[in-house]
């Protein structure tokens, strides 16, 4: 078996079929959008390259796109404070010692499982300025002052779709923090205790270093995850009101798929792929790799 290993020809040959996948589904379509962004393109006549005029357009003389830009840097930074924090929290208290712990992790868990449509309308209703849970409470608290169309109100809908986000995907986060913490001996912890230690420096000089790793690995996914975030957007205020909430992944579907310029929104995904690479790289050099012994 060993001789098969050192084979390369034999490790190319069953490489392949998976390079040949990713590059036909991802690297293939990656150049094209890199093509195509070079071309004036409304689908309906053949494309006129034009250059570098999309890019010089994005950021000279579209108003809309910083607007975008700064909603979906502005969700990102949302999302990565509260859903490390919130899961982080969680996953410490129901690794330890507490009735029906498994009913709750599945109950955190349940929202990251379904449909971002069905999630995006059942916030839609929740967040309603008539029928919405969250004006119906204030009221019965006697803050009726503080009611408002959380969704229709430029400086509050970016809000509610950022804790809508949070809500769905914090479970998630749980779950991968969980599996750290069990993976952690057991051994270290009592030792320590033995020693004196009580819950807070237990936390803060054993659970925190070992979950290094994972803290990486959740960073990397709630921040991709939440740069091209799309559906909720489109779902919820489809944009508005006034662009308040319109993020990079929503414009480059509306310049595309709605005012059908093509080449424009192809520009705006390589944008968008750009930044998606350059905060995994800022990540990577944050947390650099190393390895954990326990």
């Amino acid at each position: 078996m060993e001789s098969v290993w050192r084979n390369k020809k034999t490790i190319m040959l069953f490489v392949m079929p998976a390079l040949l996948l990713y590059g036909v589904i991802i690297f293939v379509p990656v150049l094209l959008v890199f093509y195509y962004s070079l071309f004036s393109w409304d689908i309906l006549n053949p494309p006129r390259f034009i250059g570098l005029r999309n890019y010089i357009r994005m950021f000279s003389f579209d108003y809309v796109f910083p607007i975008g830009l700064r909603n979906t840097v502005s969700i990102w930074l949302i999302c990565l404070v509260i859903q490390q924090s919130l899961g982080l929290l969680l996953s410490v208290i129901l690794t330890s010692k507490i009735r029906a712990r498994n009913f709750f992790k599945n109950v955190f868990f349940m929202p990251s499982v379904i449909s971002s449509v069905a999630i995006g309308l059942m916030w839609s209703f929740v967040y309603h300025p008539t029928i919405g849970i969250v004006n119906t409470v204030l009221r019965l608290l006697g803050l009726e002052h503080l009611t408002r169309a959380w969704l229709l109100d430029s400086k509050t809908a970016l809000w509610a779709i950022a804790l809508t986000i949070c809500w769905q995907y914090t479970g998630s986060t749980m779950v991968l923090f969980i599996a750290s913490i069990q993976n952690i001996p057991r051994s270290i912890f009592e030792a320590a205790r033995i020693d004196g230690a009580s819950f807070f420096p237990l936390l803060w000089h054993i659970t925190l270093p070992l979950l290094k790793p994972i803290l990486k690995v959740n960073t990397i996914l709630i921040s991709v995850g939440s740069l091209k975030l799309f559906d909720l957007v489109h779902v919820m205020t489809g944009g508005g009101p006034a662009h308040s909430t319109q993020v990079l992944a929503s414009y480059t579907y509306a310049r595309s798929f709605q005012q059908f310029e093509y080449g424009y929104g192809a520009s705006l995904s390589v944008i968008l792929l750009v930044l998606c690479l350059l905060v995994t790289l800022v990540i990577q050099k944050i947390f650099p790799k190393e390895d954990i012994e326990y």
